[in-house]
C-alpha cells in the first residue's frame, strides 16, 4: 500500500488535520497548529508505523508541498524552505529521536498495570513539551519565512484555514445527529487502531463518557479556530510591522508557548477540563483492555520506538 506515493501523501496530509476525538489527541495538537510552518511535516512521526520512515525521510519534500498548498510559495521562498528544513531535520534526528524512544519505553512500562487519568495527562503533557521543543527550535526558520510573505499569501492561508474549519464543523454536526452515535462510532474506530477490536463494555464506556461532556467537541473546535486565527493574525502582524528576525522569533515562541498554556484563566480552565475528560476516558479504556488488546497496544508503541531508533541511527 505504501509504495504508492500519492496514497502516502494523502494519508500523511490527513494525519495533520485535527483529530480531537482520538484517545491520543494531545499528541497531535501542537504539530497541527504549526502546520503552516516548515516544522509541520515533522509531525508525520505520529502517522502509521508503515508510513513513518517514508514520511520522515522525505519530510523536506512534504514540508514544501504542505507550505505551498497554504501559501503559494514563490521560487525564493521555496529555496528558503529547502535551505532551512534539512538542518532542522538533522537536529531533530540527532537530538530528539532517541529521547522519543526512551519516552515510549517508559510509557509502555506504565501501561503494564493500572493507569490513572493523572498518568494520561502527564503523558500528554510530556508529549506537548517535546512538541514545544521542536517549535522553539524551528521558530527562527518560521520567522525568516514569515518576513518574506506577501499579504495575498497570508490571505490565501486564512482562506484555506477557514475552509478547514467549516469542514470540521460540518463533520461535527453530522456526527452529533442521532444523539451523537456517529461521534461514538468514530471514536471507537480510532481507538481500535490502537487496541484492536473493542469489547461491548469499552464501547459503552465511550458512549457514556462522550454523552457526559457534550460541550467538549464544540469547545475544541472553537479553541482550534481561535488558535488558527491567532496564528494568521501573527503572520499579518509580522508582515505589517516588519520586525527584526529576532523579534519575530520571540513572537512565534510566545505563540507556541500559549498553545500549551492558554493566556487567560477561562481558556486554561476549559482546556484543563477537556484534557481531564479525555484522559479519564483513555484511562478507562486501557484499564478495561483485554490481555490481547494490551499486547496490541504495546506492540504498536514498540513499533514506533523501533522506527524512531532506526531513524536516529541514519545519517539522513
Amino acid at each position: 500500500m505504501w509504495c504508492d506515493d500519492k496514497v502516502t501523501n494523502k494519508y500523511l496530509e490527513a494525519q495533520l488535520r485535527n483529530d480531537s476525538s482520538s484517545p491520543i489527541a494531545d499528541f497531535h495538537a501542537a504539530g497541527r497548529l504549526v502546520r503552516l510552518a516548515a516544522v509541520a511535516l515533522l509531525t508525520i512521526a505520529v502517522a502509521s508505523c508503515a508510513a513513518m520512515k517514508l514520511g520522515y525521510n522525505n519530510a523536506d519534500t512534504l514540508a514544501l508541498f504542505q507550505l505551498d498548498s497554504y501559501l503559494g510559495l514563490n521560487s525564493d521562498q521555496e529555496h528558503t524552505v529547502k535551505e532551512r528544513i534539512n538542518p532542522l531535520l538533522a537536529w531533530h534526528r540527532s537530538t530528539q529521536l532517541r529521547d522519543y524512544v526512551a519516552f515510549i519505553d517508559k510509557a509502555r512500562a506504565k501501561l503494564a498495570g493500572q493507569v490513572t487519568a493523572a498518568d494520561v495527562m502527564e503523558f500528554n503533557q510530556q508529549l506537548n513539551v517535546r512538541m514545544m521543543t521542536l517549535g522553539e527550535k524551528a521558530a527562527p526558520d518560521i520567522a525568516h519565512l514569515a518576513l518574506t510573505l506577501a499579504p495575498e499569501q497570508i490571505d490565501r492561508a486564512a482562506k484555506k484555514v477557514a475552509g478547514d474549519a467549516t469542514k470540521a464543523r460540518r463533520e461535527f454536526v453530522r456526527e452529533e445527529k442521532g444523539t451523537g452515535a456517529e461521534r461514538v462510532k468514530k471514536y471507537a474506530e480510532r481507538s481500535e487502531s490502537w487496541f484492536g477490536r473493542l469489547t461491548d463494555e469499552q464501547k459503552e464506556i465511550i458512549r457514556r463518557s462522550l454523552a457526559s461532556r457534550p460541550a467538549d467537541a464544540t469547545w475544541w473546535i472553537d479553541e482550534r479556530e481561535r488558535r488558527q486565527r491567532e496564528f494568521i493574525a501573527l503572520l499579518r502582524k509580522i508582515q505589517a510591522d516588519r520586525p527584526s528576525e529576532e523579534i519575530a522569533t520571540r513572537w512565534l515562541r510566545a505563540y507556541f508557548t500559549q498553545l500549551n498554556v492558554a493566556p487567560d484563566a477561562e481558556r486554561r480552565a476549559r482546556a484543563e477540563s477537556y484534557r481531564r475528560g479525555s484522559a479519564e476516558l483513555t484511562a478507562q479504556l486501557i484499564n478495561h483492555a483485554t490481555p490481547e488488546q494490551r499486547v496490541n497496544l504495546d506492540k504498536k508503541l514498540n513499533d514506533y520506538a523501533q522506527d524512531f531508533k532506526s531513524l536516529a541511527g541514519q545519517s539522513g
